[in-house]
């Protein structure tokens, strides 16, 4: 009896290891490429964790149609899944590490629902737009206008004079030495409309959480 307990537990060690591991290839797209192509994605801070359904309150949508709350399903412990914990902020775009979500904020419990932490809006004050450029709903059509060596939006009805306006007050973008950014900066592909006002945004991984 006690040959068959040891020749258990020295299976039972063997094949843990095995269990809860796990290879996936790793995606060579870049960030903005692969946040784009999730079929859902959105920030949100984790409310509750209850086996492997995770609830999040959900504050900007940015691929899907999450809502307000919305509750999706973890992955089973190993090396490719997301350990999610309530009070974390999360760029969420699925449940594996292979997948493009970003832990934004470690501990935002105490932080309003505006702050993303370590996304960022570029800053595109020094293009002096008028707010009624950029003003935008959630399904309003808004398209990207280069400042600089850097990026915005306008709304499609603006979007023309905020063209002329930036190449005016800040030269042609065609025509500049733009510095490639560090590997840490990630832009999002596409513009976001966020609290009524569109504009492009960036991942700065920097920053601490």
């Amino acid at each position: 009896m006690r040959t068959h307990i040891w020749l258990l537990s020295l299976l039972t060690a063997f094949w843990a290891p095995c269990t809860f591991a796990c290879t996936v290839p790793q995606d060579l797209r870049p960030y903005s490429q692969r946040l784009a192509d999730a079929p859902l994605a959105f920030i949100g801070t984790v409310t509750s964790v209850s086996g492997l359904r995770v609830t999040f309150a959900v504050h900007h949508a940015i691929n899907g149609s999450p809502g307000t709350t919305t509750t999706v399903e973890a992955l089973s412990p190993s090396t490719c899944s997301i350990a999610f914990t309530v009070g974390q902020r999360w760029l969420y775009a699925g449940p594996a590490t292979s997948q493009p979500s970003v832990l934004l904020i470690a501990n935002a419990r105490s932080t309003p629902a505006t702050d993303f932490g370590r996304l960022r809006r570029a800053d595109d004050a020094r293009a002096q737009f008028p707010a009624a450029w950029q003003s935008c709903t959630v399904n309003a059509h808004y398209e990207p206008v280069a400042i600089g060596c850097q990026r915005t939006a306008a709304n499609a009805a603006s979007v023309t004079a905020a063209r002329a306006q930036s190449t005016k007050t800040l030269g042609d973008h065609r025509a500049m030495e733009c510095a490639t950014p560090p590997e840490e900066i990630q832009p999002l592909a596409s513009p976001q409309c966020v609290a009524s006002r569109c504009g492009h945004w960036f991942l700065d991984l920097r920053l601490g959480v």
